[in-house]
């Protein structure tokens, strides 16, 4: 093919590309410088903001603790009560106060404390005269003013020999003029903290005390090298750049200037923008009307193109409309759809393919349709399968735990967690030198075919195989899966029988155990002794029946039978449904609320036992339903013996309520029952105690005697069991609310 057409489009659109290309870049620059500015007028006014109101919350929260600890700390206020530096505990305490505020407040470098009272000055945990103090100056200048405010920024040092270091100071009065307490913050410090909010080299921040100094760069220090250079920067981008932001401090009263270095320069690119504009413009309207030129000069093979396409699809007039489109979206739109057909078309074909290799797999496995030799292996060459004329085994791999699976994975997981253990056992039989084939016929099982060369140890080779997949499912996923393995085939009907000696070998499962393979050659004969599982029933039956502990060893020997038999797992399930069986038909013969009972611990239990794997979990499931049966069984039983017992107590009492011995020790004697067990049958039986309803019947009974008959109180008191009058007046007015001689006036 000629390249003419691409040479031509090439010659005709690339000078004017890089003509527009290249003004594009320099408006893209002018445009961003102007949107940069934009922008670093809101990043300074936002670093203006900050540093103000980091300069106002660090200040104010020393001054508001220093202020705290003025009015409240009694350590303090002691060092400034005494008199001389004889009260060595007093000075102490002090120091730990000013120690405290450093370490709460790193920005504070030092805290001296003044006393009137004999003019010292307490720093450094050594107190010194005020006239040989090297800030006795400032110090003098402080007592005499009212003023307390932020001063900075100015030179300081506690010692004569130290360097002097610039700070900033508040002084603020203690104890009705008893002295001072004065805080200096390092300007050095201040600094560092705010010039980790910017970058020096390309934005500079000043800020100026009340009288208009500037706090970086009055009297600054030239022995420290590192603040010097700090300090020269901040003094040539404030000197270069421009101040883009300014905001004054309502506490402090200082001014915060923030800018950029390069303002200047940025400045004056941005005066050429309007030039730039307008002479791109120009370049754009005559690369306009280039394009058109070239455009009407390369037109024809582009109108060729189309009435080719319009002469092929003139059959389909629906399919293809040019109308209204233009030359390149008729070109495109028959493109696509040409694109979109193919594609749908193969889709459809792959998705037939797999689902017919499907249909052809379970078709020989199942047994539903016959296939000649000639069909078989076309098929086989239709799905790229080796041919069936060695010898081949099925495999059935099923997922253990599924109903866990299912719930701990979502339903996308599943199926490609699901591809993975298929494509582990298709690469363990290429790693083995042979074949699988592999179809998930249900949700929890694989089954496979695997081919089998004709060698001397093919079956230990088979064995190797599934050893490895099993490793590697362990490796790599969080899951196992269990394997039945049928008997090797060498035709159709002995591949459906391997498959279904595969699916019974699954069934022993329950009893084999999980994460394994299981052939058929080593599936054990069942010993299904039902007369012995019978006998071991009737006597796990029995013994729940009579709430008899021994229940849990006939229980435990029901399974060990069960394992000891080697059964498969709907023998299991015939063996729990006998279970159940006599169940029903000894609580048939029990009262009616032992009945309920039944029915209200294994109606839930039932649908459970659907999802259970293995015999542990069987056992586990069953023991927990039976153990509690045998706790509400139990407790039925008690409670019927104690409801007849408090019954018979509770006619005693009814009948020898004049006893004046009658009490629980009394009661426990006479019916045998130990005194506290039998206050809290009184309780839980019948809602009072033991000494209210004795107190009530005895009551009552009097208050019938003094109704019916004319005896005197004190009588009466005897004859309801009462030997002391007091007591008998007491336990009146307690339950009716009167005296007795009241009660029979009101009558």
């Amino acid at each position: 093919m000629s390249n003419n057409w691409f040479r031509r489009l090439l010659l005709s659109y690339l000078p004017i590309f890089f003509i527009v290309t290249s003004i594009l870049f320099f408006i893209f620059f002018q445009v961003f410088n102007e949107q940069n500015r934009r922008e670093a007028l809101k990043a300074n006014e936002f670093l203006a903001s900050q540093v103000t109101q980091y300069l106002d919350n660090s200040l104010r929260s020393i001054d508001f603790k220093v202020l705290r600890e003025i009015l409240t700390n009694s350590n303090l206020k002691n060092y400034f009560s005494v008199s001389g530096s004889e009260d060595v505990y007093a000075g102490i305490q002090a120091v730990k106060v000013i120690d405290e505020l450093k370490i709460e407040y790193p920005l504070i470098d030092s805290v001296y404390l003044v006393r009137y009272s004999d003019n010292t000055v307490f720093s450094n945990g050594k107190a010194v005269p005020v006239y040989e103090f090297p800030d006795a100056a400032f110090i003098e200048d402080s007592r005499s003013k009212d003023e307390q405010k932020w001063v900075g920024a100015r030179s300081f040092k506690a010692f004569p020999s130290q360097t002097a270091e610039q700070v900033i100071t508040i002084v603020r009065s203690v104890a009705n003029g008893r002295g001072l307490v004065v805080t200096n913050v390092e300007l050095n410090t201040l600094r560092k903290s705010i010039m980790q909010m910017y970058d020096p080299e390309f934005t500079f921040v000043n800020i100026y005390n009340r009288a208009g100094g500037s706090l970086w760069h009055s009297g600054m220090s030239e022995e420290r090298t590192f603040d010097s250079t700090l300090a020269s920067k901040t003094a040539s981008a404030s000197a270069s750049g421009e101040v883009f932001s300014e905001f004054t401090s309502s506490y402090s009263g200082w001014k915060v200037q923030t800018g950029l270095n390069n303002g200047r320069i940025v400045k004056f690119a941005l005066q050429f923008y309007n030039i730039w504009f307008i002479f791109a413009a120009g370049v754009v309207l005559v690369g306009v009307a280039w394009v058109v030129y070239v455009t009407r000069r390369n037109y024809k093979p582009i109108q060729q193109i189309v009435t080719l396409i319009q002469t092929v699809s003139s059959q389909k007039p629906s399919a293809l409309n040019y109308g209204k489109e233009n030359e390149f979206r008729f070109i495109h739109t028959t493109l696509e759809r040409m694109i979109d057909q193919t594609r749908q078309y193969e889709e459809e074909h792959e998705e037939n393919l797999i689902l017919q290799k499907k249909v052809f797999f379970q078709e020989l496995l199942e047994g539903t349709r016959d296939y000649s030799s000639q069909e078989l292996s076309a098929q086989m060459s239709r799905f790229k399968l080796p041919e069936l004329e060695h010898r081949w085994a099925v495999l059935v791999v099923e997922m253990d735990r599924y109903d866990v699976f299912a719930a701990e994975y979502h339903q996308q997981d599943q199926a490609l967690l699901k591809f993975v253990l298929s494509s582990i056992l298709q690469e363990s039989a290429r790693h083995e030198g042979t074949d699988v084939w592999a179809e998930w016929v249900s949700d929890q099982r694989l089954y496979a075919m695997l081919w089998l060369p004709e060698i001397a140890h093919s079956e230990e080779l088979e064995a190797r195989l599934l050893t490895d997949y099993l490793d590697r499912i362990g490796q790599y996923l969080h899951f196992t899966v269990t394997i039945g393995v049928g008997r090797v085939a060498v035709d159709l009907r002995g591949l459906r029988a391997s498959l279904k000696e595969a699916v019974h070998a699954l069934e022993y499962k329950a009893v084999l155990g999980t994460n394994r393979m299981i052939p058929c050659s080593e599936v054990p004969n069942s010993t299904n002794d039902v007369y012995e599982f019978l006998k071991t029933i009737s006597l796990l039956v029995q013994s729940m029946r009579l709430s008899d502990d021994v229940w849990e060893q006939h229980f435990e020997r029901l399974f060990n039978q069960v394992r000891q038999s080697v059964l498969s797992r709907q023998e299991i399930m015939n063996t729990v449904q006998l279970l159940f069986q006599h169940y029903n038909r000894e609580f048939a013969e029990l009262p009616q609320e032992y009945q309920e009972t039944w029915a209200a611990i294994f109606t839930p239990l039932l649908p459970r036992l659907e999802g259970w794997e293995t015999l542990d979990d069987l056992r586990e499931l069953c023991l927990e339903g039976f153990r509690e049966l045998a706790r509400q069984m139990q407790t039925l039983q008690c409670s019927r013996k104690h409801r007849s017992h408090i019954l018979e107590i509770r006619k005693y009492i009814e009948q020898h309520y004049n006893n004046p011995d009658l009490s629980l020790n009394y009661l426990s004697d006479l019916f045998d029952i130990n005194p506290k067990y039998l206050s809290k049958l009184f309780k839980d039986e019948l809602g009072e105690k033991f000494v209210d309803l004795l107190i009530s019947h005895r009551i009552e009974k009097a208050k019938q005697l003094m109704q019916e008959t004319d005896k005197a109180i004190q009588e009466i008191s005897e004859e309801v069991g009462y030997t002391n009058y007091n007591s008998f007046n007491r336990a009146f007015k307690n339950v009716v609310g009167m005296a007795p001689s009241d009660y029979r006036k009101a009558m």
